[in-house]
């Protein structure tokens, strides 16, 4: 059993990927698995594969599955990992820490601990806070800032970068897969349920990368109304799943104050009606309920990469 399981998902990244995994096995600690969970399509996947297969590293594994969804594909993974500790990477990442691995171990010697963010570089994405921070506000705005230098307590991690005891996943089940589209807020969902465990959540600076946030791939979404579309719906369900109804008074007051400057800058008032089409299919999901179940058994089969691999038995 390795020290650390390592899961990159990824979605038609190609060469950003292979640069991310290139890093990851050139640190100096060893004692680790690399499960890479492919979600891309034909072309992106074969040249993924056939680069993985090239590597010959006993510590790759690979797995393909054919949803397009970045909860779901980290819940395929935790099927399937046999470490104490996960370790969640975006697959287009720099690792700047020589000791990057090491970090995310040392911060779980205490056992209160449940879960670790490192530092973040963002290449692209704005920090909104003065310090060090990574939560929600009552209205729905995300705050963070994860440029900081020192250790500390936080209320949320980042998906690019975040590390968990693997146990809790048996006990708090796995993402939910409601936080589709764009994929926002899910880390910080799990984080939420994490701390009502009774664990505490750490900012580990000395685990510290650049996040490029590739334009291509991934879960990005181009459109300008599409990606607030989604903004919307993904916050209005997380404030119902956490906060219950009375937060839908803060969202509408927050909310309705962006979506109104949104409207001015895209001189189209009828976009109007797709978000708030939007906040109806966050209202909608809530009811639902929410799909954090693990997976039972791994019901897609992994890819042989021509060197053997230990199996972990999946979580029940």
């Amino acid at each position: 059993m390795p020290a650390l399981s390592i899961v990159i998902p990824t979605l038609n990244r190609g060469r950003v990927l292979q640069k991310t995994v290139e890093q990851v096995l050139a640190q100096p600690f060893t004692d680790f698995e690399l499960l890479i969970v492919d979600q891309s399509d034909p072309p992106v996947r074969a040249e993924n594969e056939s680069f993985l297969r090239g590597l010959g590293d006993p510590r790759l594994r690979y797995l393909h599955v054919p949803t397009k969804n970045l909860p779901n594909a980290r819940n395929e993974a935790l099927a399937r990992i046999a470490a104490d500790i996960v370790l969640f990477l975006d697959d287009d990442v720099i690792l700047l820490a020589h000791d990057f691995l090491q970090a995310h171990l040392r911060a779980f010697a205490d056992p209160s601990v449940g879960g670790v963010t490192g530092r973040i570089v963002e290449r692209a994405l704005q920090s909104n806070s003065p310090g060090t921070a990574m939560h929600v506000t009552w209205g729905g705005r995300t705050v963070i800032n994860l440029a900081g230098f020192e250790r500390r307590e936080i209320a949320g991690l980042k998906g690019a970068n975040m590390s968990f005891r693997t146990a809790l996943f048996a006990k708090l089940g796995g993402f939910d897969r409601n936080f589709v589209g764009s994929a926002i807020l899910e880390d910080v969902d799990m984080s939420f349920r994490v701390q009502a465990a009774g664990l505490r959540l750490l900012f580990e600076p000395g685990a510290e990368l650049v996040h490029l946030s590739a334009p291509a791939g991934g879960v990005r979404v181009s459109d300008a109304v599409a990606r607030e579309c989604w903004r919307f719906q993904l916050t209005c369900y997380f404030l119902l799943k956490h906060r219950g109804p009375w937060s839908l008074a803060p969202f509408a007051a927050t909310f309705g104050v962006i979506g109104l400057i949104r409207l001015l800058q895209w001189r189209r008032p009828q976009a109007a009606l797709q978000l708030w089409a939007a906040c109806r299919r966050g209202w909608a999901a809530w009811r639902r309920g929410p799909d954090e179940a693990l997976p039972r058994w791994a019901a897609v089969p992994e890819r042989a990469l021509g060197a053997p691999a230990a199996r972990s038995e999946a979580l029940a």
